[in-house]
């Protein structure tokens, strides 16, 4: 309201321009959820270090050591022995930024230290092991992680992320039970946040979900967690783990969430991230041909490659429901919408109780119109201009009386996100040499 004027001079009122920008909230911030050594249980601590994730989770140990004929104690490194461990190393060391690890406890109170895994390792000296792979669990894992929502200081499992808004990614590495991802793939679809998935370790865990032990069964398994949320990975990937000397197979979904990070800060979210080298991989648990991937691609199921040009690639980008909603057959195109909608929601609640007029819609249509053309200009929606890659629409056509006196209003908005080149097609012929081709025949 303005000011009422007795005594002549100047005066300055502040007026809102109406105006309210919308920012783009995080894309690739990881809630990763497991079994650890140490660290508060069902209570999400934010991560930005791998040296911060071993103080928090995995330690130090005190042993007796003799020097000099004195016994001296001294503090000593534990091991990394759970999946989650393994998985937030891979992805710090994929380019991961930024994580919350929601421990969910059960890890052996034995856990190996330094000393230890190299005096095992002289008793094995020469051995031929195959890779391993911790499968090691003192409680039942799969209640642990779906947990419950208890409310406020109460939720435990994938329920204990719902106090952090910023995440827009969950993991749970290496748990490849059909009831956890199940689990997973609920809590996702109704927070709009996307899921990394892990394959069985190996063919014959496919048993799990009733699946042949065979490549055959492999590619029927995106239909058992399909969701436009959530993308499966297969193989796991063998690292060279310094302190046993020896391989040791790694769930791949760690390494994948450090590469959604890295090409998210790199090129944007819509990218599709694939086609990227995986990093601290030395070999695949197993390696797979064009042919054999064929089947897997078509049903969803994103292969990790090994070329010998190329190296250890990440070589799929489409989600579990890819065979049956062709709309949401992308990685990139999933997580572009699920950004632009968080962000919408996140940064127009200065709305909510506004008068419900033109005014309004106006301002809503201005704030979406220039959010989503900083979007197009970023290269992540389609079009020879803005118009063609975006619509926004909020006025009487769409807001008639009965919604207003409901307290609604409705904002339409399309956009068209940018789509992989997934199959690179020349097509080459032979050419005579005698013939002339129409472009440098000779004009009449």
């Amino acid at each position: 309201m303005a000011l009422e004027y007795y005594t002549p001079g100047v005066y300055v009122e502040e007026v809102s321009s109406g105006s309210k920008a919308i920012t783009a909230v995080p894309t690739s911030i990881v809630g990763f959820i497991g079994e650890t050594k140490h660290g508060e249980v069902n209570a999400p601590t934010l991560i930005t270090t791998w040296a911060q994730y071993f103080n928090k989770f995995i330690g130090y140990s005190t042993v007796e050591k003799k020097i000099r004929e004195k016994s001296v104690k001294v503090e000593v490194e534990n091991l990394k022995t759970t999946d989650l461990d393994w998985a937030i190393y891979a992805f710090f060391a994929n380019g991961g930024s930024k994580c919350y690890v929601n421990s969910v406890g059960g890890a052996s109170s034995e856990t190996p230290k330094v000393e230890k895994a190299v005096e095992k390792n002289k008793e094995e000296k020469g051995a031929n092991k195959a890779p391993r792979v911790n499968n090691s669990s003192s409680f039942d894992i799969v209640k642990e992680i779906i947990g419950n929502d208890g409310g406020p200081d109460k939720r435990t499992g994938i329920h204990a992320f719902k106090v952090i808004d910023e995440i827009s990614i969950i993991c749970a590495p290496g748990i490849t039970k059909g009831g956890v991802q199940q689990a997973i793939l609920e809590y996702c679809e109704a927070l709009n946040i996307f899921a990394i998935l892990d394959a069985p370790a190996t063919l014959d865990g496919l048993s799990e979900y009733s699946l042949p032990a065979t490549l055959d069964g492999l590619s029927k398994l995106s239909a058992k967690c399909a969701s436009k949320q959530a993308a499966l990975y297969f193989p796991w990937v063998n690292i060279y783990d310094a302190d046993a000397k020896e391989d040791r197979a790694i769930a791949p979904s760690g390494f994948v969430a450090g590469i959604y990070n890295r090409v998210d800060a790199q090129r944007g979210v819509h990218k599709a991230p694939a086609n990227e080298i995986v990093r601290l991989a030395k070999s695949l648990t197993c390696t797979l041909s064009d042919e054999e991937q064929e089947s897997l691609n078509v049903q969803g199921i994103n292969c990790i490659r090994e070329f010998s040009d190329l190296g250890i690639r990440v070589w799929g980008a489409r989600t579990t429901i890819c065979a049956t909603d062709s709309e949401w057959r992308y990685v990139n195109v999933r997580r572009v919408f699920n950004m632009v909608e968080k962000s919408i929601e996140k940064n127009s609640k200065w709305a909510v109780f506004e008068p419900n007029d033109k005014f309004l819609w106006i301002k809503l249509k201005r704030n979406i119109t220039s959010f989503l053309t900083r979007v197009y200009n970023s290269g992540a929606l389609v079009g020879a201009n803005a118009g063609e890659a975006f619509f926004v629409n909020c006025d009487e056509s769409i807001n008639p009386q009965e919604n207003i006196d409901a307290g609604i209003v409705t904002v339409e908005i399309g956009i068209a996100v940018v789509k992989p080149a997934e199959f690179i097609v020349f097509k080459i012929s032979q050419k005579d040499p005698g013939a002339e081709s129409a472009e440098e025949a000779p004009a009449e």
